[in-house]
């Protein structure tokens, strides 16, 4: 009877064992996913807020030459950032068209200023009397970030 009595102890050990391992196994795949859910949560916003830089002139027709300017601006230090990664080109680059300028990101300071000078005309009141309509914003296929921002008078 005793040797019966030490087996079962000996057998609760074990299941006691197997219990606790197979929660330890549980929890560590259960964490596992929560983490993974939680990054790729923080990856979606992130992405959001990068991308509502560009999109905030989704739609609008009464932009002005400053912003034009101010989003070139923005994209030129994005390009700037990322120029040396790998997948630059189909993830990372930000191009900005204006009409008769492909690539407004990468013109000069001083063209930039003449573009200024050429759209500043103010009427009476003093608003701004030519406004620009954004046309189009795509994205980048890899990585959903804004690839263009297209602008039209």
């Amino acid at each position: 009877m005793e040797n019966a009595s030490k087996a079962l102890i000996m057998a609760a050990g074990v299941l006691i064992g197997v219990l606790i391992l197979s929660l330890a196994a549980f929890l560590f795949l259960d964490f596992g996913a929560t983490s993974e859910s939680v990054y790729s949560q923080m990856e979606s916003q992130q992405l959001t807020q990068y991308n509502a830089q560009y999109t905030v002139y989704s739609g609008r027709n009464d932009i002005t030459i400053y912003e034009i300017i101010s989003l070139a601006n923005l994209a030129k230090e994005n390009n700037d950032y990322y120029k040396y990664y790998t997948d630059y080109e189909d993830v990372y680059k930000v191009q900005v068209f204006f009409p008769k300028y492909q690539n407004l990101q990468d013109e000069s300071s001083n063209e930039k200023q003449n573009l200024i000078n050429l759209y500043n005309a103010v009427d009476n009141n003093g608003n701004l009397i030519t406004k620009f309509k954004c046309k189009t914003i795509e994205y980048h296929d890899s990585g959903g970030r804004v690839r263009l921002v297209k602008f039209e008078i």
